[in-house]
């Protein structure tokens, strides 16, 4: 029996020493200042499957602070990662929170005490200030107009007793290395007064905006007038050098001495167990699924209800949630159970898999940074 206590002993210790081992300490980058933007870094993070990277950029400049994700690189033993794509576009004063997520890949090993991030894909967009010369639009249907490199398409106008209405579409046909800037906020309508909803945006090559306009009638006739609203601008890349992340356990060689650390520089990294995922019986699977596509047919409150089904069973895989999410027939509620679900799911180092169940771009995103910070 004692021998059976102290073998006991043994394995635990073993155990214990081993979870401490794979813990992994990664130190913060230090800030960035350019001329255009500021990056701060907000969490360095890594499981045995992905790396993960958050900054904030703040657009400090007086241009457009453009952000391609895809650009994002994460290198490490000859290999390089990427995250998903995505475009953010920082108007001046504006912040906004990145959340790069990185796969592991052969060659790339996980949780390394090194690595080199590179910041590519960031750029700043500026203008000379000169918008684009255009005579008036007359509205009348499928009315188009060509301006500089902006195409601009009635998409459908209709007279009402009390209104008009007109749908506008703005395709920007310019180079990879210019976007087009829309300021509606300077575009007047003669004819009547009118009432345009949204202000106008930046627009990739090959990108449309579309907006509409809602008009009291006081004339016969009604246009468009362009002065001040289109600009092209030029966009410049933001050179940033490749940053060296380091665990907190790295070794410096001789010949580089080591950094002084600084308050609240380093984060601890949870490792992921090896141990199979917990999961929802067949039978528990079942029912709740059934479940599930009943209240979504009846308009009743299935996440409450599977919340609380869930709460009571403990815990289920990242594959079951994918197929939960195929029960709803919007998107909304699809990203709202994920939500919900995520904090009963075992192997949430998969859950990646969850953001691909999700059919438009913003609620992948949301799930994304959902994601980024937990």
């Amino acid at each position: 029996m004692i021998k059976r206590h102290l073998l006991s002993f043994v394995f635990i210790g073993l155990f214990v020493n081993n979870s401490m081992a794979q813990e992994v300490v990664y130190n913060i980058p230090k800030s960035i200042r350019t001329d255009q933007a500021f990056i701060s870094f907000k969490k360095v993070k890594a499981s045995s499957s992905k790396y993960y990277v958050n900054y904030k950029a703040e657009n400090i400049g007086n241009g457009v602070l453009v952000i391609d994700r895809s650009k994002t690189g994460l290198v490490q033993n000859e290999g390089e990662m990427h995250p998903i794509s995505g475009k953010y576009v920082l108007k001046p004063g504006e912040k906004k929170t990145i959340y790069n997520e990185f796969r592991v890949k052969p060659p790339v090993e996980p949780k390394a005490d090194q690595l080199d991030l590179t910041l590519h894909g960031i750029r700043y967009a500026t203008g000379s200030g000169a918008t684009l010369e255009a005579d008036k639009l007359m509205l009348a249907s499928g009315a188009t107009q060509t301006i500089g490199d902006f195409s601009i398409k009635l998409m459908e106008y209709k007279v009402y007793d009390d209104r008009v209405f007109a749908e506008v579409k703005c395709t920007y046909k310019g180079g990879q290395h210019r976007v087009g800037k829309i300021d509606l906020e300077k575009l007047s309508v003669e004819g009547g007064e009118a009432e345009i909803v949204r202000k106008g945006d930046v627009v990739f090559s090959g990108k449309s905006y579309t907006f509409a306009i809602n008009i009291t009638p006081g004339g016969p006739e009604y246009s468009l007038n362009w002065t001040g609203v289109l600009e092209v601008m030029n966009l410049v890349d933001v050179n940033i050098d490749a940053i060296n992340i380091k665990s907190s356990t790295f070794k410096e060689s001789e010949e580089e001495p080591e950094e002084e650390s600084t308050e609240n520089s380093t984060i601890t990294v949870a490792t992921t167990s090896t141990s199979e995922p917990c999961a929802l019986s067949y039978n528990e699977f079942s029912t709740l699924r059934k479940d599930l596509k009943s209240e979504v047919n009846s308009g009743g409150k299935p996440i409450a209800m599977a919340n609380e089904y869930l709460s009571g069973k403990g815990c289920l895989n990242t594959a079951q949630v994918v197929e939960f999410m195929g029960q709803f027939n919007l998107d909304k509620p699809r990203l709202e159970f994920a939500k919900m679900a995520y904090q009963f799911t075992s192997d949430k180092h998969k859950y990646h898999l969850a953001v691909g169940k999700l059919s438009y771009n913003k609620n992948k995103e949301a799930l994304e940074e959902f994601l980024g910070a937990q």
